[in-house]
């Protein structure tokens, strides 16, 4: 007689699974993993994927930066978008001589340490000479000129500061801050006489070490030996950066974006390229989730069915599926799948591929033990004796009886596909074109990120993969428990 699944049955599943402590979490965190998968689109920024490899685009974002919430201490970014109203942006225009000016006052508070960096990015489209006035006053009311006043008659030419024509030009100009700050020229220009009247003198020494701490020192409490110490003292409070569009011509200029970075971004921080390691993790799930189900399912099921039909038919049928099954259970897939990818252009597909083709063996073998023990029960023999055909038996009799260990093993299988792939995108065999987190391991690797001491961009990559994988191995023991009675206490 058929065990058929009735109303009853999934009753009593689903009451057994409310009782195991296990059964449940498992469940929840799969939920949770889930949710996270199908909202991506709604919680996540797909333009951050579909920009993971376009370093230009990045660009703007702190490099290699741990997370805020581990870091309380550090500059926190502050960021305006456009010319909306912001309490860190002033827009001014005007005229005086013979120039029409434009000015972008940009203010932000530092209260531990400085910015990393300040972007400036503007649309800009002119046909006659533009220069511009780069200003910075502290908080202690200093003043200190970053390019010539022309109130004094010194004129800075655009192309100095944003390297476009200074005669002609449409579309967008950036401007990095330390990155002109931190220049010798500069430096020799305006920050070293700007020190000297306010009778600061430094060492010869500092001197030349003054190009790469410039874009710190101006921030600094101001003092004779202020580069020597290994703890500067910064000068708290609001700056306020002035930067001056002019020309005796017409043109148009607006904010593009201007953005002071800080020493911390996000949930979970950046890698070295500045990109946000909280998009990439939760978009990960995704592709964990249909490695892990596709790989399981299809190869459980082939390698259920494949081995109930060589166990009831017996003979030299099932002496030849059998050995044709140990054969690919023999075969190690991790080293097959790395010299497919060096042969061929490493694709997600390719490699679900194989493990499906070398991963239904063991199931098979399972089943067929069982299979040669279900087709010797009576009703077996029975449903023989009434004339049921072969396929009828297998379908209806034997292979009903060997789901509840499919349905295990589906699950228990799961994290093992999960983490063959991460090993092989860990190697850079993996698929370049998607985001899983045995990239994000490997472009880590690259990046020395052990070596450098950024662990938020090791460690929630490994605990994602080692929750998942425990995920399905919770379900897959409850699954155990609840279908198969030997199991049940």
């Amino acid at each position: 007689m058929s065990k058929r699944f009735s109303t009853k049955g999934l009753k009593r599943f689903f009451g057994e699974l409310k009782r195991s402590k296990v059964g449940i979490a498992g469940f929840t965190l799969f939920l949770i993993f889930l949710l996270l998968a199908l909202l991506f689109p709604y919680i996540g920024n797909m333009n951050d994927i579909k920009n993971w490899d376009n370093l230009q685009y990045w660009q703007d974002n702190p490099k290699a930066v741990p997370p805020c919430w581990a870091m309380s201490n550090q500059f926190s970014t502050v960021s305006v978008v456009g010319e909306e109203k912001s309490d860190n942006l002033i827009v001014r225009t005007g005229e005086f001589e013979n120039f029409t000016y434009k000015e972008y006052s940009f203010m932000y508070e530092l209260k531990n340490v400085p910015p990393n960096e300040i972007i400036f990015s503007f649309n800009i489209n002119y046909n006659s000479p533009v220069y511009v006035m780069l200003v910075l006053t502290r908080p202690d009311n200093k003043i200190l000129y970053l390019t010539g006043n022309p109130i004094s008659g010194q004129y800075t030419s655009i192309t100095n500061l944003f390297g476009v024509s200074p005669n002609s030009y449409t579309g967008s100009i950036r401007l990095p801050v330390s990155t002109y700050i931190n220049n010798m020229v500069t430096d020799n220009t305006y920050i070293l006489p700007w020190l000297q009247e306010n009778n600061i003198t430094l060492p010869i020494q500092d001197v030349y070490r003054l190009p790469s701490l410039a874009f710190n020192a101006i921030h600094e409490v101001l003092s004779p030996n202020m580069l020597e110490t290994t703890s500067p003292t910064y000068l708290t409070g609001t700056y306020n950066w002035t930067i001056m569009f002019y020309s005796t011509g017409n043109f148009t200029v607006n904010v593009k974006e201007i953005t002071a970075l800080g020493g911390c971004y996000g949930i979970f921080g950046t890698d070295n390229v500045g990109r946000d390691l909280f998009m990439g993790l939760i978009y990960g799930i995704r592709w964990a989730l249909i490695i892990g189900f596709s790989v399981s399912v299809i190869s459980v099921l082939f390698g259920g069915l494949y081995g109930v039909i060589g166990g009831y038919l017996g003979g030299k049928t099932d002496e030849i599926l059998l050995r044709v099954a140990q054969i690919f259970y023999s075969i190690p897939i991790l080293p097959i799948l790395i010299l497919l990818a060096i042969i061929f252009r490493p694709s997600i597909w390719n490699v679900i591929s194989m493990l499906i083709i070398f991963g239904w063996p063991s199931t098979a073998i399972v089943t067929r033990s069982m299979a040669l023990q279900i087709k010797e029960e009576t009703y077996v023999e029975a449903a023989k004796a009434l004339g049921a055909s072969s396929s009828r038996i297998l379908l209806r009799y034997i292979f009903p009886q060997v789901l509840p260990y499919l349905f295990a093993s589906m699950a228990l299988s799961v994290p093992g596909a999960i983490l063959t792939e991460a090993s092989l995108s860990f190697l850079g065999l993996g698929d370049p074109s998607i985001v899983t987190w045995g990239r994000i391991l490997n472009e880590a690797e690259i990046a020395g990120a052990t070596i450098n001491g950024y662990w938020w961009w090791v460690i929630p990559p490994g605990l994602m993969i080692t929750l998942i994988g425990l995920t399905f191995i919770l379900i897959g023991q409850a699954l155990d428990t609840i279908l198969n009675p030997k199991l049940k206490r």
